[in-house]
């Protein structure tokens, strides 16, 4: 009787063939059409198939179904909270254990005691912090994060751009929206086209649906603490050209440091105001907070190269009379410009555009001609030193050039060092002086001839 029952069916593998297979779901005909009908009984005919080729029987359900099930509850649960973000990353595990606990008392779920804990722990990695994120955030060679609304997730390992595969569904950048806001403790305006914050060694940049057709677009880059021995380590400058620019910061000379976004400029001018003017007083300006210089001499300020009263911060700057200005705005201040130990830092991929740029601003903003602008440049600024991302992804300083005053309209511009083949060309003045001083040096006369009259 056994034999020819369901049930011998699962257990009598040689005559498997010939039984016909049952069906878990019964239905009314009346009530579900035979293509209904297939569409139920269908994946349940495969699932008894592979149980009797296996011997064994039906698994229950897959924990990985449970997790994304579970995921998604958590998240819509998660947005429904208001207050979040203000409970501290314990608290926020407390309650996704509960949740969890709840959720397979409710649902009956039946794992093991360690699955359950993994499952919580992945839970709690998912929706805590940056969220799907924060996986390649804790990868130490992951320097950078571009999310590309929910189209892709790129990352950038030894200056290289990759594709992770990975996706973002419009509900995890909700999330990930709401985390941030939580962590930085400021409400992310998404009127505004463009967020900038910094969290702990992150830079975070939120690019909003207002100008992205993609979606909000999110770069968040890691900032790391470099000194002399690291960034020479990493072949940044040589140690020749190292010493030069910092003999050159010592003796107050006016240097642009020029480079593309991301080239590393904030970075080697973090490690030349920790080495050279640490002990100086300093005043510097950022558009957003990036420089780690823990000085008590360096005043600090965030300001915005657009604002209206950029005249008035300006004026108010110079009042206060320090050594140095350090302008890391990525754009030149004339003002700062005509007196000793202006740095500053400019976007330009290559010397020629770099002075480009720097005289076109003069031209534009005191009504000069090109001539006199020129002229004006090459009399404020003393050094421009290069910086670029090279093919390989390395990024360093590929040349400096000495810029000097000029009794023609034509540039005066000395190469002093070259970056060829990985080695640096050098031809550093000697002593450490600009033909600039030594213009200023020979017309001392007619000068001082000036302050009496």
């Amino acid at each position: 009787m056994l034999e020819n029952s369901k049930l011998s069916s699962r257990f009598k593998k040689a005559d498997k063939k010939d039984v016909k297979l049952p069906y878990k779901f019964s239905f009314v005909r009346k009530n579900v059409s035979d293509e209904k009908a297939e569409e139920i009984v269908e994946p349940q005919k495969q699932e008894i198939e592979n149980a009797i080729e296996n011997e064994v029987a039906p698994q229950n359900l897959d924990i990985s179904v449970v997790e994304n099930d579970l995921k998604k509850d958590l998240i819509e649960k998660i947005n429904s909270i208001p207050v979040w973000g203000e409970y501290s990353q314990e608290k926020q595990k407390e309650l996704i254990k509960s949740f969890v606990d709840n959720k397979f008392s409710v649902e009956k779920y039946s794992f093991s005691d360690d699955d359950k804990q993994k499952l919580i722990e992945k839970l709690s990695s998912a929706v805590i912090g940056f969220g799907p994120l924060e996986y390649l955030i804790s990868q130490e060679n992951v320097s950078a994060i571009f999310v590309n609304g929910t189209n892709s997730v790129h990352i950038e390992i030894g200056g290289r751009i990759l594709n992770t595969e990975m996706m973002l569904s419009n509900q995890q950048l909700e999330f990930l929206i709401n985390s941030i806001s939580g962590m930085v403790c400021t409400k992310i305006d998404l009127s505004k086209n463009v967020w900038n914050v910094k969290y702990n060694n992150l830079l975070i940049s939120v690019i909003t649906a207002n100008i992205s057709n993609s979606g909000t677009n999110i770069i968040i880059r890691k900032t790391v603490e470099y000194n002399i021995e690291s960034i020479l380590d990493n072949a940044f400058v040589s140690r020749e050209v190292l010493d030069f620019i910092i003999n050159a910061i010592s003796e107050k000379k006016n240097i642009i440091f020029s480079g593309d976004i991301n080239s590393g400029k904030t970075t080697f001018l973090d490690v030349l105001i920790n080495t050279t003017i640490l002990n100086k007083r300093a005043v510097l300006l950022e558009k957003s907070s990036q420089i780690n210089s823990k000085s008590n001499y360096l005043m600090k300020f965030s300001i915005d190269t657009k604002s209206t009263d950029l005249d008035e911060i300006v004026e108010n700057i110079m009042k206060i009379e320090p050594e140095y200005i350090i302008s890391d705005l990525n754009t030149s201040i004339i003002e700062f410009s005509e007196r000793k130990g202006c740095i500053s830092t400019l976007c330009a991929s290559s010397v020629e555009t770099a002075i480009s740029k720097l005289v076109n601003n003069v031209v534009v903003n005191e009504n000069l001609s090109e001539k006199l602008a020129k002229n004006k440049v090459l009399t404020n600024y003393d050094y421009l030193v290069q910086i670029n991302k090279l093919d390989n992804g390395k990024r360093c300083v590929t040349s400096i050039v000495e810029l000097s005053p000029a009794r023609t309209a034509a540039l005066s511009v000395k190469l002093v060092s070259k970056l060829e083949n990985g080695q640096y060309i050098n031809d550093f003045p000697q002593p450490l002086t600009s033909f600039r001083a030594e213009t200023l040096i020979s017309q001392s006369g007619s000068m001082s001839s000036r302050f009496y009259h």
